[in-house]
């Protein structure tokens, strides 16, 4: 009740003193603007601008309804009002009304190209699905004031869901230098990086006191590891790296299996297959069935030249469609070229062949293995691997070399009997 009367009091001395009620406003004393301005609006004897000021004091209130009430009855007087229609906007926005409010913002936005209205905008069509939208808006809004890192953050997620990873990372950069922070921030960050496969680079060697381990961030560089053979040098990354962004979300959430795979696959890239494999193995706890975890731990297998797990791996992967042929057609032949550096031609031959029964129109498999039928004398074997990628591929920019393959060999004696 005191509090009541204190108000009348302070409500009264403001009329009694001829207060305006924008210097009410002023002072935040929103319940004193709606005591001074709503019994005129009733009546239907406030101007305009006055109902403008009940209704932001009505928000500042949490009058919402109430707000967008007094704003109705300024667009029915004026249609063409820029502050009404923006305001609106604003409040149907903020009630998740998203495909309401777009009429009163894009016709505010006609009236005055407020980079404030251009964000309102931005944000509906973005909840709307409508990116294309979306984008130009906030794209519009970003070029006079990079200052709200909402609008480069959403401009972000928009391009890299189209695949932008460079262009993902921009704005995601700018929202972060706008004082963003947030483990979301971070995650679409390593995606963006990821993305353009940023794993752990860029690459610069610092002279670094102490023995830092791999994963320790000194003066804002990731340790990578140390230059062999030479004294305090060390490889670190940069913060620009799918490797950086994976070990701070971990920082956060150790269970993270995102975080998990950013951080493996970095590591591996890095060249440190233990971590990697750490990593890895935390991973599986997370997802033992995901097709990314089955690449990942092929990845690693064949780094490690582990041939038999890999054959196992991926065997077991492509039963439980975690692979595709394809992708499992890749890994046998890389692994066979890994066999044929090492002079195991006769395992690189039985590598070459299980890859070709996953994909029998790959022209580099067949080329792969009619190289070391050849280098072996067989040229029947070489030569029919050579028609068939003729066959298949006839207008290729290799077809005619391979023609002169068969011949060659044919003139060498044809088919062995």
């Amino acid at each position: 009740m005191r509090s009541l009367v204190g108000l009348s009091l302070v409500v009264c001395s403001c009329v009694a003193l001829g207060a305006e009620p924008v210097e009410v406003y002023a002072r935040g004393d929103y319940a004193g603007v709606v005591a001074l301005l709503e019994p005129p609006h009733k009546e239907g004897k406030a101007k305009i601008q006055e109902r403008l000021l009940l209704a932001r004091a009505y928000v500042h209130l949490s009058r919402q309804a109430d707000a967008l009430a007094v704003l109705r009855a300024v667009l029915d007087a004026d249609k063409e009002n820029p502050e009404a229609n923006a305001l609106t906007g604003q409040l149907l926005l903020k009630a998740g009304k998203h495909k309401e409010a777009i009429e009163p913002l894009e016709h505010a936005y006609r009236l005055r190209q407020d980079p404030a209205t251009a964000a309102d905008l931005g944000l509906c069509h973005h909840a709307l699905g409508q990116d294309t939208k979306a984008k130009a808006y906030l794209e519009k809004a970003l070029e006079h004031d990079v200052r709200n890192p909402s609008n480069s953050f959403i401009l972000g997620r928009i391009c890299l869901n189209r695949g932008l990873g460079a262009l993902a990372e921009r704005y995601l950069l700018m929202a972060q230098d706008a004082g963003m922070d947030s483990p979301e921030l971070h995650l679409l960050l390593g995606r963006a990086y990821l993305a353009q496969r940023k794993l752990a680079g860029p690459v610069l060697v610092r002279r670094i006191a102490g023995s830092p381990k791999p994963g320790e961030v000194v003066d804002g560089h990731l340790v990578l590891d140390a230059v062999a053979g030479a004294a305090d040098q060390f490889k670190v990354a940069t913060r620009f790296c799918a490797l950086y962004e994976g070990l701070w979300l971990l920082k956060a959430n150790p269970n993270n299996a995102e975080a998990l795979h950013m951080a493996a696959s970095s590591w591996l890239d890095a060249g440190q297959a233990g971590l990697a494999e750490k990593r890895l193995a935390e991973l599986l706890k997370q997802e033992p069935d995901s097709p990314r975890a089955a690449d990942l731990q092929a990845r690693v297998l064949l780094a490690a030249r582990r041939f038999d797990a890999l054959e196992a791996c991926l065997e077991g992967g492509l039963a439980k469609k975690e692979f595709t042929a394809r992708a499992v057609a890749d890994f046998y032949y890389r692994a066979a070229n890994d066999r044929r550096a090492e002079g195991k031609r006769d395992d690189a031959l039985r590598l070459l062949k299980k890859a070709e029964t996953h994909a029998p129109a790959s022209a580099e498999i067949l080329q792969a293995l009619a190289g070391l039928h050849a280098a072996a004398g067989r040229r029947d074997e070489a030569r029919r691997c050579y028609a068939r990628m003729v066959e298949l591929f006839p207008d290729a920019p290799d077809a005619d070399e391979w023609r002169n393959a068969i011949n060659l060999f044919e003139q060498k004696g044809g088919a062995q009997q």
